[in-house]
């Protein structure tokens, strides 16, 4: 059959001339609706004419029609049937046109505009702010460390002549309604939400970094989304993408901010720093939170004091400050001087060494380049310093009288439930600490072929580590309970990476903790058990259960908000973190006496005698443990209330 072909009438014409108008916009919108309220003006003036007898002339009967057309008020003034009939007309036709189309017309144009605005597409005009680029489960963390904790302000306005920190936050999406709830997440007074500013777009997006002034930023923080393991595209490919365009964006303008990044992969830090040939800070997550859960493995209860001091927003945590007044002094000098904070040593920022105060280093005369490294439960603490003149040679200036060679404890038994990419990094790091060995069941349902490839990505691991392999579903009661889950050490329960989103996977691992529990419960013997979660809204379902609860993206987010603050601080935590150098310890009292009780002045020259730093305490409270750091020298210390030690060591040197 043969397929009619119809021409296009002048109406049709017509008709698409006035559609294509109609779609460029509210401008074009309203000339329409003008250009249509002028023709039926002049067809309702055209039509009065002929039985106007008073003399008025076309231009007149136009413009009665035109007040007709705008205003029913006029309706009731006409005479005459023919005259009536038209204004009637007319009035109706204002109603449409007129009141309606165009008062549509206008409202949802202004309607647009309003929504164009909270879009955040409009640049911002700030100086030296901090921009975070992408929401994630690190934003609401990072922007509470920055803007709403107090002592972070103080910092920022140090360092910036006293200029009150802004936050530009780059998101997908915005509009008013997310702004709220983002607001009402984060908690904060009025005059602080006012310091936050969010504009739309992506860090892959020039357009977009310009919009946020990042180049006029003080840091930008560059944090990681989560990522399915199965995805091709990683969000390190991401990442280096967006240094990329912040290079190009840098070199436009001649302004090079620095770059707070963090990866996912500690293998992709040489490719970040190649992309972007400014300041850069790169923070890797499997790196960070594998030794963290490493050292948590070898010494049990440590992470009640990594949470107190990265995670918690009104107790003791890091703080730096440069050497200025106490230049030539030595480190125990200048110790003596702060009596409200805990001098833990120095960072020399040429070598970018981080040294403990403690034997020879307290001999050590501070330069420029020297940066103070204090424990504090507020920033005024470290500005309060004592007079000269108190200041006295004690043993804390002596040289260490012994060392104490490390003792090879037990081997631990570790179960380690779920998986995700950085449990062979955690493999890894336990396998550094040569004075532990470990005998590791991995257990999930990957296969145990795919696990055992990754795991051999590692190369050959030491007699210390031992790994055997079980499939099993930790969801599973019966699976659980022939793991024998109470004859191990210490148990890990893992999030996964393989599920498309953070609340799936920890709905997993919430599941999995119940299940846990039913089966300890009729145990004798408990383990401890180390829970990681992937969202900070999480943490609030295993408050009750007694387990340590590591929360990845708190503590992510505490390591960049502070390394944007404070560069320097890196060199801290990579310190601190690793394997065989200055580590966080739990010590009990009869390893440095043979007492019961002890003040804490004596306690500190004890331990300093050791190489150790006494920092803080781990008290029973009700058979839960309290943190408590920088105690008054006067305070004593129980070891028959099994009050534990916390001190800071070199492991080299013990």
């Amino acid at each position: 059959m043969a397929l009619k072909l119809f021409e296009l009438q002048p109406v049709d014409r017509l008709k698409y001339f006035v559609e294509r108008q109609l779609v460029k916009g509210a401008g074009y919108q309203l000339f329409v609706i003008i250009a249509c309220i002028a023709f039926v003006s002049i067809a309702g003036g055209l039509l009065i004419a002929p039985i106007n007898q008073d003399g008025h002339n076309v231009s007149e009967d136009v413009w009665w029609a035109f007040l007709r057309l705008t205003d029913p008020g006029y309706l009731g003034d006409d005479e005459g049937a023919w005259r009536r009939i038209v204004s009637t007309i007319l009035t109706l036709c204002g109603y449409v046109l007129f009141m309606g189309t165009l008062v549509a017309i206008m409202t949802r144009w202004l309607i647009a505009f309003m929504e164009k605005l909270e879009q955040g597409l409009t640049p911002v005009s700030v100086k030296d702010h901090l921009v975070v680029l992408g929401e994630t489960s690190r934003t609401v963390p990072i922007i509470q460390e920055l803007l709403v904790n107090q002592d972070n302000r103080n910092y920022f306005k140090r360092l910036n002549k006293d200029k009150e920190p802004s936050i530009i936050l780059m998101a997908e999406t915005v509009n008013a309604i997310i702004h709220q709830q983002l607001l009402a997440e984060l908690k904060m007074p009025l005059k602080l939400s006012k310091r936050l500013v969010l504009r739309s777009g992506k860090a892959l997006q020039l357009e977009a970094l310009h919009r946020a002034a990042c180049t006029q930023a003080s840091a930008i923080i560059l944090p990681s989304q989560f990522q399915s393991s199965d995805s091709p595209v990683t969000s390190d490919v991401e990442t280096i993408k967006s240094l990329l365009s912040l290079d190009v964006l840098a070199e436009s303008t001649g302004l090079k901010p620095r770059v707070v990044v963090e990866l996912d992969d500690a293998r992709h830090a040489k490719l970040a720093r190649k992309s972007y040939q400014g300041g850069l800070n790169t923070i890797a997550t499997d790196e960070t939170i594998s030794r963290l859960i490493a050292q948590c493995a070898v010494v049990p209860s440590l992470l009640k004091v990594y949470s107190h001091l990265m995670t918690s927003s009104d107790g003791s945590q890091f703080y730096f400050k440069p050497v200025g007044q106490f230049l030539g002094m030595s480190v125990a000098h200048a110790k003596q001087l702060h009596n409200k904070a805990t001098l833990i040593g120095y960072i020399d920022t040429k070598t970018q060494v981080f040294e403990l105060s403690v034997g020879d280093t307290a001999f050590h005369k501070l330069s420029d380049d020297d940066i103070l490294v204090f424990v504090a439960q507020a920033f005024h603490q470290i500005e309060q310093v004592l007079d000269t003149k108190k200041l006295t040679d004690n043993k804390a200036t002596l040289p260490l009288s012994h060392k104490v060679k490390s003792v090879k404890s037990a081997q631990k038994r570790i179960l380690l439930l779920g998986w995700n990419r950085r449990v062979p990094a955690i493999v890894a790091e336990l396998d550094s600490y040569l004075d532990e060995s470990f005998d590791v069941t991995l257990v999930s349902s990957l296969s145990i072929e795919k696990r055992q490839n990754e795991i051999a990505k590692l190369g050959h691991l030491s007699s210390r580590t031992r790994l055997s392999y079980q499939e099993a579903d930790y969801m599973v009661e019966a699976e659980v309970k022939t793991l024998a889950p109470q004859d191990y050490d210490i148990v890990l329960l893992l999030y996964s990476d393989r599920l498309d989103s953070a609340e799936e996977a920890d709905a997993r691992v919430l599941v999995g903790s119940m299940v846990l529990d039913e089966v300890l419960a009729e145990a004798d013997k408990q383990p401890h058990v180390l829970i990681e979660l992937s969202d900070p809204s999480n943490k609030s379902f295993l408050d009750d259960s007694g387990w340590d609860t590591f929360i990845t993206p708190l503590i992510m987010s505490h390591i960049l908000s502070q390394v944007a603050l404070m560069p320097h601080s890196q060199v801290l935590f990579d310190s601190l973190m690793q394997a065989g150098g200055i580590q966080i310890r739990l010590q009990q009292l009869n390893h440095y006496t043979d007492k019961e009780i002890l003040k804490m002045g004596q306690l500190i020259e004890l331990a300093e005698g050791k190489g150790e730093l006494v920092i803080g305490l781990v008290k029973q409270d009700n058979e839960v443990e309290q943190v408590k750091l920088n105690p008054e020298p006067n305070s004593r210390v129980s070891g028959l209330a099994g009050d534990l030690v916390i001190v800071i060591a070199n492991e080299v040197d013990r």
